[in-house]
C-alpha cells in the first residue's frame, strides 16, 4: 500500500511589527495561551533602526512566510517608520494588506481562522473588527461609575 500526501494548500503569512519587543512578545503570548501560530514572524524594531534597515527586515520576513497565499502585517503604530515600512510591502508583488494597532485578542483571533481559505485584505477586516471589540472600559463592563464621575 503506497500512502501519498496531498499538496497543501498554503496559509497566508503573518508578520507583526512593533517597536522594542512587543512583537516577539505578542506572538509568545498567543502560543502559550492557544499554541504557536504558524506562518508567523515578529520584526522587532529598535528606535534607533533607520527606515531602510526596518524595511528591509520586514521584506525579508515577508518573504520567509509568504507560501503564496499572500501576507497580513499587523503593525503597532499608524504613521510610525515600521508602519512605513510596512505600507512599502503592499506594492502589489503579492497579496498583502496591513491593520495597524496590533493587540493580543486579534492574534489569538487568528487560531480560529482558516488562512488557507481567508485571503489577506478579508482577514485584515476581521481582525480590525476583533482589536475594535476588544477595547473596553471597566463602567463598560461593570456598568459602575467611578467616584471621579459622582462627583462631576
Amino acid at each position: 500500500m503506497t500512502i501519498t500526501s496531498l499538496p497543501r494548500t498554503p496559509l497566508v503569512g503573518l508578520v507583526v511589527v512593533t517597536h522594542g519587543n512587543a512583537a516577539q512578545a505578542l506572538l509568545d503570548a498567543v502560543a502559550g495561551i492557544l499554541g504557536a501560530l504558524p506562518s508567523a514572524e515578529a520584526v522587532c524594531i529598535s528606535m534607533e533602526e533607520r527606515i531602510d534597515g526596518i524595511r528591509e527586515r520586514v521584506g525579508q520576513a515577508c518573504e520567509n512566510v509568504d507560501g503564496g497565499a499572500g501576507v497580513l502585517l499587523l503593525v503597532d503604530l499608524q504613521g510610525s517608520s515600521p508602519y512605513q515600512a510596512c505600507m512599502a510591502m503592499l506594492d502589489g508583488s503579492r497579496p498583502a494588506e496591513l491593520v495597524s494597532g496590533v493587540n493580543l485578542p486579534m492574534l489569538m483571533k487568528l487560531t480560529t481562522i482558516d488562512r488557507t481559505h481567508v485571503g489577506p485584505v478579508e482577514m485584515a477586516n476581521l481582525l480590525r473588527d476583533v482589536g475594535r471589540r476588544s477595547i473596553r472600559t471597566g463602567a463598560e463592563l461593570t456598568g459602575k461609575t467611578t467616584v471621579q464621575e459622582v462627583v462631576r
